[in-house]
């Protein structure tokens, strides 16, 4: 619908001319330089043949993105993929550590289990550049205008939940969007309200209840056991406990996507549980804000309760609540220690700001048994 052209992805019949048009830009051409070495020819000579999106992203995405797990990540798993559906589209709704990465292995794990790519949804704050743009519209990402005010941006929340909205529903599309708008730089984890009420926009009910049906909600758990980005993360979190403003730039963002893309991940679990429907109907709220509130939760809980929690987050809450709750040998607790502590300096931090790092791998241990200590006194 031409009501989208602003937002939406490129489709199939539109991937030649913008394919065409990204090929000359010098900077996307490094990048392929950069993956694919002395191949890089033969590669964008095979791409001239691609006819649709999927092609493209099986063609290129695909060994990209399986070239920055050999050299990242040390083992990749999904889980929960009994509750994936060809013939269910959905909106994905997951907790956010990587601006890249969380998508992008999203799209692996549905791939591995014949599901289609998603569409992405990605801030306009991240196309800091023009060829970024074209490239992430032909890799089926759709654009949320954040850099809006006042009646434009409702307009724009309005135009967004009918485009999703379309897309599940008239498209048969399967869509992810983060929990919340950014990533949680201290790991605690929380579905905003105003996400679920601008996804009820577009409905046909004020119950919010109702409104959000159609959208087959399906929440996804990230865990990674290193996040390459703590160490910016830290910083941020220092600079605003300081009372000092945190302004980030296109610089930052950039520099943010670079370093969580080739940074050590370490082990990384993603797991896909059940739509939520039948959860978010058993909700007796009636009132819209209450709702929005409740059916926040029920996303939080189920994003909890099926965290992968590795020894890094195991011994930042150990330290943190200075307790021995997790059993840890001692030289695998002094390696992630000194690696904490590397992570700071590399920032310009020290080993005093260390509370900031530890939070972002405790936040999640403290949730996960907030809602396993729930689950034991029912």
């Amino acid at each position: 619908m031409e009501k989208f052209n602003d937002i939406r992805p490129y489709r199939n019949e539109e991937f030649k001319a913008a394919f065409n048009q990204l090929i000359q830009e010098e900077e996307f051409v490094s990048v392929l330089k950069y993956f694919f070495h002395e191949k890089y020819t033969l590669h964008l000579e095979k791409l001239q043949d691609v006819k649709t999106i999927d092609e493209f992203q099986v063609l290129l995405i695909k060994p990209i993105l399986q070239g920055i797990i050999n050299s990242t990540i040390t083992d990749l798993s999904f889980t929960g993929a009994e509750n994936l559906s060809a013939g269910q589209p959905c909106l994905f709704i997951s907790n956010h550590r990587d601006i890249v990465m969380d998508p992008s292995l999203i799209d692996l794990g549905l791939h591995f289990n014949n599901i289609p790519t998603v569409e992405i949804a990605i801030g306009d704050n991240l196309l800091v550049k023009p060829w970024i743009e074209t490239f992430v519209k032909i890799n089926k990402s759709f654009i949320v205008r954040r850099s809006l005010s006042g009646r434009d941006l409702l307009n724009s929340s309005v135009l967004l939940s009918e485009y999703i909205r379309h897309s599940i529903v008239d498209r048969s599309s399967y869509l992810w969007i983060a929990q919340r708008e950014g990533r949680a730089k201290d790991g605690n984890d929380r579905t905003q309200e105003s996400l679920l009420r601008m996804l009820g926009l577009s409905g046909n009910s004020k119950d919010l209840r109702k409104a959000l049906t159609p959208l087959n909600i399906s929440p996804v758990s990230i865990s990674y056991e290193y996040d390459p980005c703590d160490g910016l993360k830290a910083l941020e979190l220092r600079t605003k406990a300081t009372g000092k403003p945190f302004v980030k730039s296109p610089q930052d963002d950039l520099k943010n996507m670079i370093t969580g893309i080739g940074g050590k991940k370490g082990k990384v679990n993603f797991h896909f549980s059940e739509p939520i429907n039948e959860l978010i109907q058993q909700s007796p709220e009636t009132d819209n804000k209450k709702q929005s509130a409740a059916i926040a939760k029920m996303i939080d809980n189920v994003i909890f309760s099926n965290y992968t929690l590795y020894d890094t987050h195991k011994l930042a809450y150990n330290l943190l609540s200075e307790t021995n709750t997790f059993e840890i040998a001692e030289s695998t607790a002094f390696g992630i220690k000194n690696y904490f502590i590397q992570q700071l300096n590399n920032v310009g931090l020290s080993e005093n700001e260390l509370h900031f790092i530890l939070i972002q791998y405790a936040n999640p241990v403290i949730n996960h048994l907030g809602i396993k200590q729930k689950n034991t006194t029912k």
